[in-house]
């Protein structure tokens, strides 16, 4: 049931226009730096074609070197017994990875009152920036952009639940009406 909703979540966030993941593309693309060649790398489900597009028309207009690569796949951890990338074959002597990765998280929200509670749950997208300096793998920057749609359908609330001690304020209820009809004259 969790995997359905998960993939429900991220169809909702992928139908979206291209203008909403215009700021998050901006957003990433003002915490890259632009001093060297760019190899991007984006993980970010059924939404990664469109926030490529987005991505890299932005870096493109702040003049960056962007560079394709089908040949390699850049996204593996920092594992030192991994095949180190050649930069040679494109002509580079250092280059900048920037992999962007998406994680969805739930918030959950209780909104309570005296005799019921209910449940509102909200996905936050957050977006996982790793800036790594090739060819050495090194480390540079890691940034985490979130983003939240209050109007989305894939938020949910919850009908209204009854707290625990419901059932015996009825019972007490109505255990005195018989109790006020069975003493009654």
């Amino acid at each position: 049931m969790t995997m359905l909703l998960l993939a429900h979540a991220t169809m909702v966030w992928a139908e979206q226009p291209d203008e909403e993941l215009g700021a998050v593309a901006r957003d990433i693309a003002d915490a890259i730096a632009l001093d060297q060649a760019l190899f991007l790398d984006l993980r970010c489900g059924e939404f990664s074609p469109a926030l490529s597009k987005n991505l890299s028309q932005l870096l493109l207009e702040q003049g960056a070197d962007i560079r394709q690569s089908s040949a390699h796949s850049f996204y593996t951890e920092f594992d030192p017994e991994s095949e180190s990338i050649s930069l040679d074959e494109y002509g580079l002597q250092q280059a900048l990875l920037v992999q962007v990765q998406l994680n969805i998280k739930w918030v959950t929200k209780e909104h309570k009152s005296f005799l019921s509670y209910r449940t509102e749950r909200k996905a936050v997208h957050s977006f996982e920036v790793k800036q790594v300096q090739l060819p050495g793998r090194q480390l540079i920057d890691i940034d985490s952009f979130e983003y939240m749609q209050p109007d989305s359908a894939e938020n949910t609330v919850s009908a209204p639940h009854l707290r625990w001690f419901e059932p015996l304020i009825a019972t007490t209820a109505i255990a005195s009406i018989i109790f006020l009809l069975w003493t009654m004259e």
